[in-house]
């Protein structure tokens, strides 16, 4: 199942950006490289108790940042009563445990190519993505990288849920659409 609404206003969001420069703080932007060596298009960071990284070793969750060596900074308050809330309406699994959030940061240029989120060790879960910033232009692809990929415009405040069979879509990101800014928070179980 996909979900795709708006959730969280604009006071719940200055609230999450505040808690958020905190995480950033502790755990500063950083760009994942590929096992090639190529940079991202983009700059992110982590919070919970495994942060995904990128690089020559491959796509993987640590438990440690290692760029600071400390362990990732824990979820904000304000984005786990957002999961607590989806749990209580029955939109995700009430057993879903919040392990790790991936911090995206996209600026005017930058981009997410097409993908499948297949790294974690348990691929049942929900993939929960809130947005933050300015608006942008999500891809929505099949369970096969050949079939047709669909523009979704994601504005700041709207959750986007893959559950289901079409947890393991093909999906990335385009573009921002105006503005300076986006940022979009990934909230996972991992095990």
């Amino acid at each position: 199942m996909i979900y795709h609404f708006q959730l969280i206003n604009k006071e719940e969001r200055k609230e999450i950006i505040a808690e958020l420069r905190e995480v950033i703080q502790q755990a500063p932007w950083f760009i994942p490289k590929m096992k090639n060596g190529s940079k991202f298009n983009y700059r992110m960071s982590n919070c919970g108790k495994y942060g995904w990284i990128s690089d020559r070793q491959g796509y993987r969750y640590v438990e440690s940042n290692p760029y600071t060596g400390k362990p990732w900074p824990a979820i904000p308050d304000r984005v786990i009563a957002q999961i607590d809330y989806l749990k209580k309406e029955k939109i995700i699994p009430c057993l879903f445990k919040p392990e790790s959030m991936l911090v995206n940061q996209y600026l005017a240029g930058e981009s997410l190519g097409i993908h499948q989120d297949k790294t974690e060790q348990n691929l049942t879960p929900p993939i929960i993505s809130i947005s933050l910033g300015t608006p942008g232009i999500f891809l929505l692809g099949g369970l096969k990288g050949s079939q047709p990929i669909r523009e979704i415009v994601l504005n700041p405040g709207d959750v986007f849920i893959m559950s289901g069979n079409d947890r393991m879509r093909f999906h990335g990101f385009k573009s921002i659409i105006c503005g300076t800014k986006r940022i979009n928070l990934t909230i996972r179980q991992i095990y």
